[in-house]
């Protein structure tokens, strides 16, 4: 009888531990895992340039990689957020920060998201505002632990790059 009991009682735990797991979202996820995304809004490249001033010069100053350029760089008949390339592939997306995240303050229109044009640091690190509040209160803290060489670069992920730069966007053709 105290077998079945057990059995029963370890049956429900895992069904109700199974149970948890699945209902809880993406950014749930994220956050247990240590996502510092997690429940972050887009603030833009002015917000990140005040720490980072010497990350954003070289950004803007890119030739090889003009990311600072993306929105310039894409032609007027292309610039709807509803214009698609040949492949039906939305061609903001990719030149603007924060395409299809307007619930975390990503791009939206230009009239409202002028803020986000071009590639930004956000469009591979993620939105930034928990790195900005936890930033301002702990910033002369970490100057006095900060070591050189320490790594301190965290990107969302290895396709963040792929999902733009892949032989799938016919940019040659998009030229007509």
């Amino acid at each position: 009888m105290i077998r079945y009991g057990l059995i029963l009682g370890l049956t429900l735990g895992l069904f109700f531990a199974l149970t948890a797991k699945v209902q809880s979202g993406p950014e749930d996820e994220a956050a247990a895992a240590g996502d510092p995304t997690a429940g972050a809004s887009y603030v833009g490249e002015a917000k990140c340039k005040k720490c980072h001033f010497k990350q954003h010069r070289t950004w803007k100053k890119n030739v090889k990689y003009p990311h600072f350029k993306a929105w310039d760089t894409l032609k007027p008949h292309f610039k709807g957020a509803d214009q698609k390339d040949d492949n039906g592939h939305l061609c903001i997306s990719c030149h603007v920060t924060g395409f299809g995240e307007a619930d975390r303050g990503g791009f939206k229109d230009v009239e409202s998201s002028a803020h986000l044009l071009g590639v930004q640091c956000e469009a591979c690190h993620g939105p930034g505002s928990n790195h900005v509040k936890s930033g301002e209160k702990l910033k002369a803290e970490k100057r006095k632990k900060y070591k050189p060489g320490e790594k301190t670069n965290i990107n969302r992920n290895v396709t963040s790059c792929a999902s733009c730069h892949n032989p799938h966007h016919p940019h040659a053709k998009m030229d007509k």
